[in-house]
């Protein structure tokens, strides 16, 4: 209770927080857009400046006004900040939202901030939340319409998901560009196997001031960064001219951590499908109709992804997806992320391999065993990663127990209980995902290769 105290007296202290102003910014080797905030106290009046910036070369094009899709990435880039006390009203001072606009804000923060809610144990719904209140004198925006061109921007996290779209697609397009955003070593090393196709954005926000009021004892917690990037993307995609934005989603990241006060608090909410849908509606409707915005892994699970990861091999010394080591490129190898990834792997990827990715066999790790009963068991509280679902977990699990045979099993393996489960290796290319056809036929044809 003591947070959902410190929530409601924030409230009551901070009168608002105000989205002041977005601003283009060209020279001759960057673009950039700037970004003001305000946060509105009894006492005081704090501004926060933000900023995202790339280098200029000869692939673009800045002959349109991009001022609708600069003004929504600064709504996006908001929560940041907002979150710091989270007031009740929000207030635009350099832009316009319809109702269904604003209400289509309010779903994002409210399920974006689904984990910060729960685990400051706040008590609020989603009208409750946040009122976006539009002081603009100004123009509606008009949708933005540009010729672009049938080629891809492919985000590139570092992780075995997008290295998995990046190598099926490579062939077939070429020349798509590759995207990231204050890039790690990993995602870094494919941006310098293309020179000429890769875009490294840097963004840069007002930590000294997060940090201050971190210190101060406000409100904190996760964000939806993968939104703040769909709108980014967007962005790249009208400059660069280029129709596709390819993440890489897949289907387990729709299944939610825990359920809160009846809010699916998912730490990958905006990497679900609810949310791709959401966020095409949004973009076709009030941003552009030029480009197109998808998950290209959207129909596969983390088992496959995982089997197609396992035939790339250049990728396995180099490849990173814990948060914790990303940074200094190294695996922790004792995090959620890690133990997770692992556990994906090991029954495509020899042990002795593995324990030279990870530094030691993860499974035989003692230590990790609150950590394994958190991924393998359904009535714990999954971690706050990007993980898999339960029954992802238990079929690699079983699949693992079952190869070993008369052989000593790894530690976190002695005592697990194999479950019966009735895992579906179906795949439902015709379900839910928003795959162009001929997306969908690479990856039919790739996952045809598997053995399953």
């Amino acid at each position: 209770m003591a947070y959902m105290k410190k929530f409601n007296k924030l409230r009551e202290e901070n009168n608002k927080f105000v989205y002041k102003s977005y601003e283009t910014l060209e020279n001759d080797e960057t673009i950039a857009l700037k970004f003001r905030y305000q946060l509105v106290e009894a006492d005081k009046t704090t501004d926060f400046e933000h900023r995202l910036s790339f280098g200029k070369s000869d692939k673009i094009a800045m002959d349109s006004d991009f001022s609708n899709i600069a003004f929504h990435i600064g709504v996006a880039e908001a929560i940041s900040y907002y979150k710091i006390a989270a007031p009740k009203e929000f207030v635009i001072e350099c832009g316009t939202l319809d109702e269904n606009q604003k209400d289509w804000f309010k779903k994002l923060y409210y399920n974006g901030l689904g984990e910060f809610i729960y685990l400051n144990d706040i008590a609020v719904t989603q009208d409750e939340l946040v009122d976006f209140v539009v002081k603009f004198e100004g123009e509606k925006f008009e949708k933005i319409e540009v010729q672009t061109k049938e080629n891809n921007i492919i985000p590139i996290g570092g992780g075995k998901d997008s290295l998995v779209s990046y190598e099926l697609l490579k062939d077939e397009f070429p020349d798509s560009f590759m995207f990231s955003m204050n890039p790690i070593v990993a995602s870094k090393a494919i941006l310098d196997k293309h020179p000429l196709n890769s875009i490294e954005l840097k963004r840069e926000l007002d930590m000294e001031k997060i940090f201050y009021f971190n210190k101060q004892g406000y409100l904190n917690g996760h964000v939806p960064f993968s939104s703040i990037v769909g709108f980014i993307s967007i962005w790249l995609g009208l400059i660069y001219k280029t129709r596709y934005i390819v993440l890489s989603n897949e289907s387990s990241a729709n299944e939610e951590n825990i359920i809160f006060n009846g809010l699916k608090v998912n730490h990958q909410y905006s990497k679900s499908i609810e949310f791709e849908n959401d966020f095409r509606y949004y973009v076709s409707s009030f941003i552009t109709k030029d480009v197109e915005y998808f998950s290209f892994l959207r129909p596969l699970d983390e088992i496959r992804i995982a089997k197609l990861f396992s035939l790339e091999k250049e990728h396995f010394f180099t490849f990173r997806s814990c948060n914790v080591g990303s940074k200094k490129n190294e695996w922790c190898a004792k995090c959620p992320k890690c133990l997770f990834t692992y556990i994906m792997l090991c029954n495509f990827i020899e042990d002795a391999t593995l324990r030279r990715i990870f530094g030691k066999d993860m499974l035989d790790d003692r230590d990790l065993q609150e950590l394994f009963d958190a991924l393998s068991k359904s009535e714990e509280v999954k971690p706050f990663e990007c993980v898999g679902t339960y029954d992802e977990v238990n079929y690699a699990l079983g699949k693992k127990v079952r190869s070993y045979s008369n052989a000593e099993l790894p530690h976190l393996l002695k005592n697990y209980k194999v479950k019966d489960i009735d895992y579906d290796l179906r795949i439902d290319f015709d379900g839910q995902n928003n795959l162009p056809e001929k997306f969908k036929e690479i990856l039919k044809d790739n996952v045809e290769r598997l053995n399953f």
